[in-house]
């Protein structure tokens, strides 16, 4: 990034298009991150948990969604919290019953929505814009934030996005732009499989979900809200995949 540039010129300026070889591997590790955040919800074997910790970028996103619906409808935010690499909290007011069903549902939504943003910019060969947004992002969250882990997961991944976009060379942008967008288009079907597996496994009653908060604010059963999600995440990969596909 240029010492003299200001953040339009960031937001536009282009960088060298990767070969196919970068989007193949940084979506596979995303892949292999869903992977593992299934089988760790899942009470799978620790070993699991070091590749789940990529998940932390879809999990603060995660919570980002909430807030950002929660003051979009006319609420607000009192905190965000991190809790793990793959949960996390968000504390939210709202004025109607209305606003608190899209503030619920954004969770899963945000995610792969800012995973297909992410991939519309690579399209173009504008990695800075992605890292330069991140490190927005990450900003506002933090505006929200009041625990130490909370400001460790989301000031460590600004920090990261800040440090390649200023000093970082093209192939490192390249590296950290795809792979950010891999993992939010992907981050949520860990998620989303966890909540149907563990409506299998115990049924709908007991469960403290998104799912479950939707079904109690609507008329709609869990299934519904959770069929809408898979649609989401499965239309942004599918739209998405072509866009990060270099040359495509």
């Amino acid at each position: 990034m240029s010492s003299d540039g200001g953040i339009f010129d960031v937001l536009n300026t282009p960088v060298t298009a990767p070969g196919p070889a970068l989007a193949v591997s940084t979506g596979l590790v995303a892949v292999l991150v869903s992977a593992a955040t299934f089988a760790l919800m899942l009470a799978g074997p620790a070993r699991w948990r070091p590749l789940t910790r990529a998940n932390a970028l879809g999990t603060v996103f995660h919570e980002g969604g909430h807030a950002l619906l929660s003051i979009a409808t006319g609420g607000g935010v009192y905190r965000i919290e991190i809790t793990s690499p793959d949960s996390g909290l968000t504390r939210t007011w709202s004025t109607s019953r209305l606003g608190r069903i899209p503030t619920m549902f954004a969770g899963y939504a945000m995610p792969p929505l800012a995973g297909l943003g992410a991939a519309a910019l690579l399209h173009r060969g504008l990695a800075p814009a992605v890292l330069a947004l991140t490190v927005l992002a990450m900003a506002l969250v933090l505006l929200v934030t009041r625990d130490r882990f909370t400001f460790a997961v989301v000031a460590g991944i600004g920090l990261a996005a800040f440090a390649t976009l200023k000093w970082g060379p093209d192939w490192l942008q390249n590296t950290l732009a795809y792979l950010q967008a891999w993992l939010l288009l992907t981050s949520e079907l860990g998620g989303v499989a966890a909540l149907v597996a563990n409506r299998v496994r115990g049924g709908s009653r007991g469960q403290a979900d998104d799912a479950a908060g939707l079904a109690a604010a609507s008329p709609l059963p869990p299934a519904v809200w959770i069929a809408g999600w898979v649609a989401l995440i499965g239309w942004a990969i599918w739209t998405a995949a072509p866009m990060l596909w270099p040359g495509g």
